[in-house]
């Protein structure tokens, strides 16, 4: 019998397998996974006892620490989305001026051959001839 290759328990798509390789992406899970330890910690400190000031330094180094790092981790990978959101809005407008640069040269070569380009409306659909020369 042939053995079947065996999946991966996640996968990823390229996009997803992109965005991991961004150091932010990293750093901002190491601290949100450190916050989150750090608040556990704290948790089980303070809950082992009802005496205040017993429960202070866990208060003090996990749960306001383990906050921070959580607020860190969350603003870094913020900074990575913004980032790739920036990256998706310039390849947007190169995109839209090679688009640009191809409706003039075709206009160009239109009208270097003689043949006018339709008129058009306000919402972009060509005018019959009659329209567009006022007859009617």
């Amino acid at each position: 019998m042939e053995e079947q290759p065996r999946r991966a328990l996640v996968e990823l798509t390229p996009e997803a397998a992109e965005r991991l390789r961004d150091p932010r992406v990293l750093l901002g899970v190491v601290f949100v996974i450190a916050g989150a330890v750090a608040v556990a910690i704290g948790y089980w400190g303070v809950s082992g006892t009802l005496d205040p000031g017993k429960q202070l330094p866990y208060i003090i180094s996990g749960g306001i620490g383990g906050v921070f790092l959580l607020g860190t981790g969350a603003a870094v990978l913020f900074s990575s989305e913004l980032a790739d959101a920036r990256a998706q809005n310039r390849e947007t407008q190169r995109l839209v001026r090679e688009l640009g640069d191809e409706v003039r040269s075709l206009r160009e070569t239109l009208d270097a051959a003689g043949t006018a380009a339709p008129a058009r409306t306000r919402n972009g659909r060509a005018r019959t001839a009659a329209k567009a020369t006022g007859d009617q």
